[in-house]
């Protein structure tokens, strides 16, 4: 039987594969797709983040084996995305408009911030 949190992670499975085949790929002074050409690139740190979410990735799959195991995953990215929102999109937003954030990427953050709590939640109650 799944469990909610093996739908978490597969959701980060079939988001993180696309994105990290575009992140090592948008090397050599090209947009970053996965941030819809609002973030300049920096090799250094889209490296960083291809780096963070290649390891999202990797215990995600090991997630699906050991749901309760690794969840730590999954409450690390509610945080880290939460945080980004807060400092980063939101008051660029405010001061620069909605056109200048990475929307797509900006709403996925939004979601996972909002259902991986109740994924969690109930995944580790085992309803």
């Amino acid at each position: 039987m799944t469990s909610l949190l093996q739908i978490a992670y597969a959701a980060n499975i079939l988001i993180l594969v696309p994105v990290l085949f575009s992140m090592f790929r948008d090397g050599g002074g090209r947009s970053i797709r996965a941030f819809q050409g609002q973030v300049e690139n920096s090799e250094g740190l889209r490296l960083l983040v291809a780096s963070l979410w290649s390891a999202i990735l990797v215990l995600s799959i090991a997630g699906l084996f050991q749901p309760r195991a690794f969840v730590s995953v999954l409450i690390m990215q509610v945080i880290y995305k939460l945080v980004y929102l807060l400092v980063y999109v939101l008051p660029r937003a405010l001061r620069h408009g909605w056109q200048s954030i990475p929307l797509g990427l900006s709403v996925s953050f939004l979601l996972i911030v909002i259902v991986w709590p109740f994924l969690i939640s109930q995944g580790m109650t085992g309803l």
